[in-house]
């Protein structure tokens, strides 16, 4: 954690954590003992301050700008244990072809990947099909019902899925303007803005919905396996040889995806 961070509602900040002494510590550690047995956050922990960043000089519409979330810092702590509880589990179930979000890749795996499947096409004289996906809002439109239902079927413990499950349900959301903040609102679907397990969680939300829509779909293979996909987060890449079964593995990317409150951009 940085020094000088921006508190949260809580208004503790984070310099203050470092500083504590062993009794500190030790009211801490009960602190999150109880949230943890408990499963339920204090107020200050799922209430969130987002300061609206304008993109450009004259921003006179909402996509004109980008927020930040204020996050209390003991929220973000508990949130990071969360996270080491849940990330092996996660990790078993993505596939090869994610490397967004994930230790040891990034994006110049993911478009070393793209390349060595182009020149293995040229080289072999194949054909290949390719189509660039892109996810309207991806991160804000998780649907919440959804992503508990997939933690469950991952095996994620249930302690985890209810606490997970209450700073969703009961997180709400203000945002600080110039002039002042507005009320608070109750959020209904998307991953936490500036929250660690957002990325492994839209990594596992995404890694299911492809599974389900692309399953037994296409035909482009490299040394005798089928690959179908190349991602990176919210960014994804179809491939076949035939254009009838890339047209086709769209089609039911679009199908799935509408189960999921996904929309593709077009």
């Amino acid at each position: 954690m940085r020094k000088g961070k921006a508190t949260g509602d809580d208004d503790v900040p984070g310099d203050v954590l470092k500083l504590l002494g062993e009794g500190g510590l030790k009211t801490l550690t009960k602190l999150m003992n109880t949230i943890y047995e408990s499963g339920e956050w204090p107020k200050d922990f799922t209430e969130v301050t987002m300061i609206a960043l304008k993109k450009k000089t004259k921003a006179t519409k909402c996509s004109d700008h980008r927020t930040i979330s204020l996050i209390a810092h003991t929220a973000k702590i508990i949130a990071k244990i969360l996270k080491r509880r849940i990330e092996r589990k996660i990790e078993d179930v993505l596939g090869e072809d994610q490397f967004g979000f994930r230790r040891g890749k990034g994006t110049r795996d993911a478009i070393g990947m793209m390349r060595i499947i182009a020149e293995r096409t040229l080289e072999i004289d194949e054909e290949l099909c390719v189509c660039f996906i892109d996810w309207q809002k991806a991160f804000d439109r998780v649907n919440w019902t959804k992503l508990m239902q997939i933690l469950k079927e991952t095996g994620i413990d249930w302690h985890e899925r209810r606490l997970i499950s209450k700073l969703y349900m009961d997180q709400k959301v203000r945002v600080r303007l110039d002039r002042g903040e507005t009320g608070s609102v109750q959020i209904g679907r998307g991953v936490r803005q500036g929250c660690c397990l957002s990325p492994i969680l839209f990594n596992l939300y995404s890694e299911c919905l492809t599974k389900e829509a692309l399953d037994g779909l296409g035909d482009f293979k490299v040394g005798g396996q089928i690959i179908q996909t190349v991602k990176y987060a919210d960014d994804l890449v179809l491939m076949a040889k035939e254009e009838t079964v890339l047209q086709g593995m769209i089609d039911r990317l679009i199908e799935i995806g509408r189960c999921y409150g996904m929309e593709m951009n077009v």
